[in-house]
């Protein structure tokens, strides 16, 4: 399961379950940021069945031309060796204003 409960703000489903589901969220995503990819993760908890992490995106939103800057915390659990969740936090206001398109008069 993927779950960015705070996109609801943005009135954005953010919870995926399968594979397909999760699939089909990251696809839907790097459609919108193609470079979309993490640098600086930070480990601040790891153990066998958990971690917990920091890490940040900065990428171009062809649509919008903007730079999308986003710092991440993310939980993973696992258990038998496969990933059952992975609960992110982000700054909702940051996702806005680099996917709105600005309109000039």
């Amino acid at each position: 399961m993927l779950e960015l409960p705070y996109l609801k703000s943005l009135g954005i489903d953010g919870r995926a379950e399968g594979p397909e589901s999760i699939e089909g969220f990251i696809a839907s995503l790097l459609v919108k940021v193609p470079d979309f990819a993490f640098r600086n993760v930070r480990f601040l908890i790891e153990t066998p069945e958990q971690v917990f992490a920091e890490y940040e995106v900065e990428a171009l939103v062809p649509s919008t031309g903007k730079i999308y800057r986003q710092m991440y915390a993310g939980r993973l659990v696992a258990r038998d060796g496969k990933i059952s969740l992975l609960r992110e936090a982000l700054d909702t206001v940051a996702a806005a204003d680099a996917f709105a398109v600005t309109r000039t008069a």
